[in-house]
């Protein structure tokens, strides 16, 4: 740790201080450290070597798949037959449109696989939608902030795909164990909008529309909610890979473009792949300078340093895991979360899988790691979810940030239940074979 503060720590976080992308703060604070760091004899062309390895990996292949679904389906006017859908099933209970942002963002996860794509594509229909029916201004924003978060724990998601190939955790069992913690987070998001609205008074009653209608909008968004059903069933009955699964998906949705819907067309296609290459690009640029930050940590022992500083702290299990959320939440403030999972993953996972820690198994963990680093994106007040949606509704940020605590307090509460209750996260991959 000597070494490692002065010439990595330091160095980056004094690169992200002066505004350097992460990606970029993670790579020189590397070179920093191998060109300059006393007694370290490390060839700095390993930092070349390990970002190939950390790129080259077959599992990351499902990463563009994933994203690129997301891409098409977007370009096809899923996200307003979702939401009408979403509509007939919760719109008539008290504070309608609040849920119906949660159970759309529940929908549209199984398909985006991204947080940020859920907040970007359904805010500007929902957060309007709701300020027309007098929601308040900060609700609509901390809502619509609250519920991205759900895009990446309903699988498929690339946050797992990212986080099951670097800490080498089955993918299959991370999709497989994202289900229940993610209905969790929707059910629990939806009780306290009922809640608010309640009390508040927010929203308009609709009329329940009945059977009929609700069958008609299920067969509307059906070719898009098969999509989700499609990936988790090849997967689980071992159908397909992940990574196959990937493929797959872009292929059932090329037919719902061209063929069901007939709202895709080349000039969208092209632009899908175009933002498909953008996304990747960005986020394997960060999965490569992160890798090597990790194994410059991982080679100096800082791992099991950290975790005789924390058990020598206090051995108890419940203020273990209070101390690692507050740290998730103040680290996903201001750092990317998925070079934080790259990090931090390998620095916490022998804390929290060994029995003298917190004894969860390895899928159980990653849903952990991922859920917690996460809620980073809506904590008050440098959460990156309340740029996007505040802006959209048209209100300031200490408002938004004061709006979404009700919320995410449901989300840590689901996060501490994932850490305690391991059936949550492993019932359905030792069901399936998965995870064990």
């Amino acid at each position: 740790m000597e070494v490692v503060g002065p010439y990595l720590f330091i160095p980056f976080a004094l690169f992200l201080v002066m505004g350097v992308p992460v990606a970029f703060s993670l790579g020189i604070a590397c070179m920093v450290f191998l060109f300059f760091a006393p007694g370290v004899h490390i060839p700095p062309l390993i930092i070349v070597t390990e970002m190939f390895t950390a790129v080259s990996q077959f599992a990351l292949l499902a990463l563009p798949m994933f994203v690129l679904t997301g891409e098409l389906l977007n370009r096809c006017d899923l996200t307003q037959k979702l939401v009408d859908f979403a509509q007939l099933l919760v719109g008539w209970i008290k504070g309608g449109l609040a849920h119906v942002n949660i159970v759309t963002s529940m929908f549209f996860a199984g398909i985006s696989g991204s947080v940020i794509a859920d907040a970007a594509s359904l805010g500007p229909i929902l957060i309007p939608a709701m300020i027309r029916e007098k929601y308040p201004r900060d609700f609509s924003a901390a809502v619509t902030a609250a519920s991205a978060v759900i895009g990446a724990i309903i699988p498929p998601s690339t946050v797992m795909i990212i986080i099951g190939a670097q800490l080498q955790i089955s993918i299959g069992g991370m999709f497989a164990g994202g289900l229940i913690p993610g209905v969790m987070v929707g059910v629990f998001l939806m009780i306290v909008a009922y809640v608010i609205c309640k009390r508040k008074d927010y929203g308009e009653v609709t009329k329940i529309q009945g059977p009929v209608a609700v069958t008609k909008g299920a067969w509307d968004a059906l070719p898009a909610l098969l999509i989700p059903v499609l990936l988790l069933g090849g997967i689980l009955t071992g159908t397909f890979t992940p990574t196959e699964g990937g493929a797959v998906a872009v292929a059932y949705t090329l037919v719902v473009g061209f063929v069901i819907y007939r709202t895709l067309n080349i000039k969208k296609l092209i632009g899908a792949l175009t933002a498909t290459a953008k996304v990747t690009a960005s986020a394997l640029i960060i999965v490569a300078t992160a890798l090597v930050f990790s194994r410059i940590l991982t080679f100096f022992r800082i791992p099991q340093e950290i975790l005789e500083l924390i058990v020598s702290i206090t051995d108890n299990r419940i203020f273990l895991v209070v101390l690692i959320v507050v740290f998730f939440l103040i680290m996903g403030t201001f750092m990317d979360a998925v070079a934080n999972m790259i990090i931090l993953g390998p620095l916490l996972m022998p804390l929290a899988t060994s029995e003298l820690g917190l004894g969860m198994t390895d899928i159980q963990f990653g849903i952990f790691l991922m859920i917690g680093l996460l809620l980073g994106l809506v904590t008050p007040p440098l959460g990156l979810l309340l740029f996007i949606t505040g802006p959209i509704a048209g209100t300031t940020l200490e408002k938004t940030s004061l709006a979404v605590l009700p919320f995410l307090a449901a989300e840590i509460v689901v996060l501490f239940l994932v850490a305690f209750v391991p059936a949550i996260t492993m019932w359905i991959p030792i069901s399936a074979g998965l995870g064990g």
